[in-house]
């Protein structure tokens, strides 16, 4: 067992070896066989000689002695005589029958391998001759093939021992001097790396006279190092180079990316600030345009109301002291006329209010999330008569230096609003969110609540004057109008109605700064 392991390990680590040790076994092992055949094919020709020559012995000496026993009559020299050529080399059987029916022999006969002759014996007296007998001889050829054989195992055993001992002998010669080297070599080569490249290859041998291949190898592989590490070192200080450029590059990347990015988005935002300030000056300036004009027509027509009404009530007080129908009459259509210009006189007064006056209001210093409490408190008399609930989220640290009536306003007509036009039903029940956040620059409000909302068309008209689906109840459609001029040009903010899965949701973003 460890006999196989040792040769199935050397065998894996020196091929080479085996394939020669092969190599000098198959050619040994033909010319051996060659060389055996060549000495088998003449001893057998050298044997079938001498058998040859015992037959021409046995012709000339023993067919005239043979015949003269026959002649003579006796038997006894007759038999000594076949005893004596049975003796002979590889002759195994010897007969002798004669015409009157006698038979000698000598040996027993074989079946295979047999080379036979056979000679007649005749004895002559002058012109007369007698046929005496037949002399037959039986020679075997499997001693000669037996003799032939075990000399071919002796040559080929020898010849095979002398082989595998020159063969070890040659395997050891070529291992000391060559394949141990190659090892050794291909071992270094495996294990070359970049990092190894300072150990130059030596071989385990005493150094030769004159230089032999293997040095020429060892000095290759050494040159090749050598030119790998100047090589590896050029790369090595080239890759150094470019990743510092690298880096230097992609730092500069970096830094120009972000200038740009930079740039880019203070570029979006100053355009983005440009088209909403745009937008905001043309609305600003078209509402307050339309709030001028619809102040200035308020002013013009509130003293003819004011007269008008004084003179009905003053007609109606003097009506009530007379009795008749005529003073019935006057009664009627004094209080008739009244009522229509208080409604008159209540519309001109919500048109003064268009026209927003910062002179009206000094800003002051107040709690955001209390007053709009107090709103809250302020509206709870006309929340009892609506089923409406009102939630205010808003932190308790935010103060600002502002203008709290303005903000009253603003929250008491959306409020109102939600009152009027969120129920689809009149028993519906409303809930109305005040989500306030405070930012670095600027306080969000978001209003929303939970009824029937504004469709598309409502949504991009419901801050323009007099844009109102209730007007058969007594709404003028000035509440959002009014909540608009207030934000944009007394607070400087903005509003805006933005879609909402249900209700409507506004969204109002005053500036703190």
């Amino acid at each position: 067992m460890l006999t196989s392991v040792a040769l199935t390990t050397y065998r894996k680590h020196n091929p080479l070896a085996i394939k020669l040790l092969t190599y000098i076994i198959l050619c040994s092992s033909c010319i051996t066989l060659l060389a055996t055949g060549a000495q088998l094919y003449i001893d057998y020709k050298y044997e079938r000689e001498a058998i040859n020559k015992s037959i021409k012995q046995i012709e000339a000496s023993s067919l005239a002695s043979l015949e003269n026993s026959l002649w003579e009559i006796s038997p006894e020299q007759i038999q000594l005589q076949l005893e004596g050529i049975k003796k002979l080399r590889d002759v195994e059987y010897v007969s002798l029958d004669t015409p009157f029916n006698e038979h000698y022999y000598s040996g027993s006969p074989s079946e295979s391998s047999v080379l036979q002759k056979h000679y007649p014996l005749i004895h002559k007296e002058g012109d007369k001759q007698y046929a005496l007998g037949t002399l037959n001889i039986v020679i075997s050829l499997s001693n000669l093939y037996q003799r032939l054989w075990d000399k071919a195992l002796l040559i080929l055993m020898s010849q095979g021992i002398k082989t595998f001992l020159v063969s070890m002998f040659i395997l050891s010669i070529f291992h000391h001097l060559i394949t141990q080297h190659l090892a050794a070599m291909a071992i270094y080569a495996r294990n070359l790396h970049l990092s190894q490249l300072m150990t130059p290859l030596a071989l385990n041998r005493t150094t030769p006279k004159k230089a032999d291949e293997l040095n020429d190898v060892v000095d290759s592989f050494n040159s090749m190092r050598a030119n790998m590490r100047d090589d590896f070192e050029k790369r090595v200080l080239a890759e150094t180079a470019l990743a510092v450029l690298n880096e230097e590059l992609e730092i500069r990347v970096k830094q120009r990316t972000q200038q740009l990015l930079t740039a880019n988005q203070e570029l979006q935002s100053t355009l983005e600030n440009l088209r909403q300030t745009q937008t905001q000056l043309i609305q600003s300036k078209k509402m307050a345009s339309l709030g001028n004009l619809v102040a200035g027509v308020a002013h013009e027509i509130s003293t003819p109301i004011g007269i008008g009404y004084t003179a009905a009530s003053y007609l109606e007080q003097k009506a009530i002291n007379y009795k008749g129908e005529l003073a019935d009459i006057a009664i009627e259509s004094s209080q008739m006329i009244r009522k229509n210009l208080e409604r008159a006189a209540s519309l001109v007064s919500a048109f003064k209010q268009v026209s927003v006056d910062q002179t009206n209001e000094q800003s002051r210093l107040f709690n955001l999330g209390n007053y709009l409490e107090e709103i809250h408190l302020s509206l709870q008399p006309k929340l009892r008569g609506s089923n409406t609930q009102v939630n205010i989220n808003c932190p308790k640290d935010i103060e600002l230096n502002s203008y709290p009536g303005s903000y009253y306003q603003v929250f008491n007509n959306l409020i109102i609003n939600s009152i009027i036009h969120a129920p689809k039903n009149p028993n519906d029940r409303v809930d109305i969110e005040i989500d306030v956040t405070a930012n670095t620059d600027n306080i969000v409000f978001n209003y929303s609540d939970n009824g029937v909302g504004l469709t598309r068309e409502w949504a991009d008209k419901v801050f323009e004057p007099f844009a109102t689906s209730k007007r058969h109840q007594g709404c003028s459609g000035l509440g959002m109008h009014i909540s608009y001029n207030i934000i944009h040009q007394l607070l400087k903010g903005r509003i805006q109605c933005l879609e909402s899965p249900k209700g409507a949701h506004f969204r109002i973003e005053i500036s703190t700064q």
